[in-house]
């Protein structure tokens, strides 16, 4: 069973999770390889990208989180996907759900994206 959820900027800040997740997160550091960070004034998201490392933060999973998430995040719009990836934190690898680029996000970022991939 996979018991965290990889976060990466904006969306691992503490405002913003105890806003989605109706608690104060507890964030260890972690980092997500072989994928880039696309910046988006309303949907940053990452993308598979080899060689690149997006860094961010390892969530504990509890109860509801999946639900809060996704409704946060228009999983069911296409927005996001919700994948099981490797992730690396505190010299391991761990198995965390990280929510990647949709089908959908493609047609709302059109014309709109930063091309400023970290």
């Amino acid at each position: 069973m996979v018991d965290c959820w990889f976060t990466y900027p904006p969306f691992d800040e503490h405002d913003f999770l105890a806003r989605v997740l109706g608690r104060a997160p507890e964030l260890i550091p972690a980092e997500l390889r072989d994928y880039q960070l696309v910046k988006h004034t309303a949907y940053t998201h990452v993308l598979p990208s080899e060689g690149a490392t997006v860094t961010g933060s390892l969530l504990p999973y509890q109860m509801g989180d999946e639900w809060m998430w996704e409704a946060e995040m228009g999983v069911s719009q296409g927005y996001y996907r919700r994948l099981q990836l490797p992730v690396e934190a505190q010299g391991m690898t761990v198995q965390a759900w990280v929510l990647v680029a949709g089908p959908s996000l493609a047609w709302a970022v059109q014309g709109q994206e930063d091309t400023t991939c970290t």
